[in-house]
């Protein structure tokens, strides 16, 4: 079926932030005495924040206090406003300004808060017809609703939608809500995204989104 609207996760595919939020995440886990490895914030990408770190707590069967959450939470926000010194992903930016001008409709669907989200599209030069962000759903990614919640504002089929992604979680929301899924390997590998329909490196991006537009 023709592809008629297109969705964008941002962090990784968008901007270039991941390096930053892992750093700032290995900052906070070990200002509170946990040590964990990059990979396990890579794969959590996506996910809301206080979510991650009970997801981390629960998969390595850490004992903690909420108060603890809350402390990690705040100090690895604050950190990432600090020090984060992010750039734009000019492969993605090629395929937004493409997109518009064919008058596809274009979303941004990220698990970060309103705040950052709006630094962010602050200094991008485009304007997405529609934004989800972290506080604007219930339940994050992998649930497929901050996809669906896109969705439900524009009259196309789930079939109609193409979700360009860079994480597990976010292919898995995807295509829980029915979209076709790119992959782009920006921050992981592809034995880790290929759940995908296609998994492309960032060279290849525009070229695919602009085939699957014009099939």
């Amino acid at each position: 079926m023709k592809i008629k609207a297109v969705c964008f996760d941002m962090d990784g595919v968008v901007v270039d932030t991941m390096p930053h939020h892992v750093k700032a995440w290995m900052y906070s886990f070990k200002e509170k005495g946990f040590h964990r490895e990059e990979l396990d914030f890579y794969l959590r990408e996506g996910m809301p924040g206080k979510k991650t770190i009970q997801d981390i707590f629960n998969t390595f069967n850490i004992q903690a206090k909420e108060s603890d959450i809350h402390e990690i939470y705040e100090t690895k926000r604050l950190y990432f406003k600090k020090n984060a010194d992010y750039t734009f992903i000019e492969e993605t930016v090629c395929c937004l300004h493409y997109l518009q001008e064919r008058k596809i409709p274009c979303c941004l669907v990220t698990g970060s808060r309103r705040e950052f989200v709006e630094e962010v599209l602050n200094t991008l030069s485009f304007t997405f017809d529609y934004v989800i962000s972290g506080d604007d759903v219930q339940n994050g990614k992998p649930t497929p609703e901050p996809y669906e919640k896109a969705m439900s504002h524009f009259p196309y089929e789930p079939s109609e939608w193409l979700v360009i992604e860079n994480a597990p979680l976010g292919i898995k929301s995807a295509k829980k809500a029915g979209a076709l899924c790119i992959a782009v390997e920006t921050t992981l590998g592809e034995e880790y995204l290929d759940m995908a329909d296609v998994i492309v490196k960032p060279s290849m991006l525009y070229q695919t989104v602009k085939s699957l537009i014009n099939e």
